[in-house]
């Protein structure tokens, strides 16, 4: 990517707007850091959405005087009623002529707004996505990776779906794809539908290498917490992905299967080894089925557990599973030797 022709490309038209909501809840330890990173920005044409969603610690009092200090930034206090809201709160709010999403507890590299809109107003792009590194690995970064691409709309879904990179706040989009759409409230992996409809509006998409989104790892989420029931309500995602992508070539439709069969094993296999919240079976039967019913679809679907899961009984597969455990558990302890 030519820096120069990028830096042109602003040069030579009035700098877009970019409003940059941030659901805020909760999140004290690590909200400043993320304001500032924003401010510090090389690019300052912004307007920063602050919306808090009802915390309870000290995080909008940190809105509050970050709002006294620069006349950017934008605040809403609401009611608790979860990021999806909180996200809708700033779209409703937001003036931008495109529009960018941060976690408050992440935080991102100085250049990340600069460049990926340099690169948008170059290509004609609706929606450019930036890699992203580990808050633990962020000081392991090697020097500026100038990898980046134009996709079609089947090459980004494709690849979206191999690497799982369904994020919103990794990517710019301009106000007038997003539109009416907004995020369901109550969803745990609520990026997930917002990201398939996006690209389901767009023709192409931009790609920019450089891991310019610093994901916090310290801070525990709902993603990280362990498995319950609200997680297995959450295996609608990757069918929604099955089915908003049975419009694509076969190898597109290919991955959505073998995409949505993984991820119902890995929920076949978490109620294995937390049976107390499946005693009679229910959801491990109605997984077993709709595993059942992809396999039946005649794509590349041949997975071994995925056979292993249909043609065994609940035991069997259970045990298998206590096996493959234990061999791991020993292989471990092999190694610290």
């Amino acid at each position: 990517m030519s820096q120069s022709k990028d830096s042109k490309a602003l040069s030579n038209k009035h700098p877009p707007l970019l409003s940059v909501i941030i659901p805020v809840y909760n999140v004290e330890a690590y909200l400043e850091r993320c304001i500032q990173s924003i401010l510090k920005q090389n690019y300052s044409n912004l307007e920063v959405i602050l919306v808090d969603d009802g915390s309870t610690d000290n995080s909008w009092d940190i809105c509050k005087l970050y709002k006294s200090r620069d006349h950017r930034i934008i605040i809403i206090q609401q009611t608790n009623a979860g990021s999806s809201v909180a996200r809708n709160t700033g779209l409703n709010k937001a003036s931008g002529d495109y529009i960018a999403f941060i976690d408050s507890d992440d935080y991102v590299k100085t250049e990340m707004f600069q460049t990926m809109i340099s690169y948008a107003l170059t290509n004609n792009l609706s929606v450019v996505e930036c890699g992203l590194t580990q808050s633990n690995k962020a000081k392991e970064l090697s020097p500026y990776n100038h990898k980046c691409f134009i996709e079609t709309q089947e090459e980004a879904v494709e690849r979206l779906i191999r690497e799982k990179n369904w994020s919103v706040w990794r990517r710019i989009y301009k106000s007038e794809v997003i539109g009416d759409l907004r995020f369901i409230p109550g969803k745990i992996h609520q990026d997930v539908f917002f990201t398939i409809d996006v690209l389901n509006r767009v023709e192409k998409q931009g790609y920019i290498a450089e891991p310019f989104y610093i994901y916090n790892t310290e801070n525990e989420s709902i993603t990280r917490s362990p498995y319950n029931m609200k997680k297995l309500a959450a295996k609608d995602a990757p069918y929604y992905v099955f089915e908003r992508t049975q419009h694509h070539n076969l190898n597109v439709r290919t991955l959505a299967s073998q995409y949505l069969i993984r991820t119902l094993l890995s929920h076949y296999d978490r109620l294995f080894s937390h049976s107390y919240l499946d005693p009679d079976y229910t959801y491990r039967k109605e997984i077993k089925s709709e595993i059942i019913d992809q396999l039946e679809l005649k794509y590349e679907n041949n997975s071994f557990y995925a056979l292993l899961a249909k043609y065994s009984p609940f035991w069997f597969y259970g045990m298998i599973l206590k096996l493959v455990a234990l061999r791991i558990k020993i292989r471990l302890m092999l190694l610290k030797r």
